[in-house]
């Protein structure tokens, strides 16, 4: 299971409506318009993903 960026919601990958790869990592979305707005400004999506810690696991 994937998130989508954009809204974070959970997307199972063979359904997700769209798609986007970027330097080698494949990101899904639940919607065209999700992945509209992930490709207007990916590294806003992007870093914020990176930034923060997975609240699952304390972060690591």
């Amino acid at each position: 299971m994937a998130i989508d960026l954009v809204c974070k919601m959970n997307v199972k990958e063979n359904e997700a409506a769209a798609t986007e790869k970027m330097d080698g990592q494949v990101y899904y979305f639940c919607s065209e318009s999700c992945h509209t707005t992930f490709k207007a400004d990916p590294q806003k999506y992007i870093g914020e993903a990176k930034s923060k810690p997975h609240s699952c696991c304390g972060g690591h």
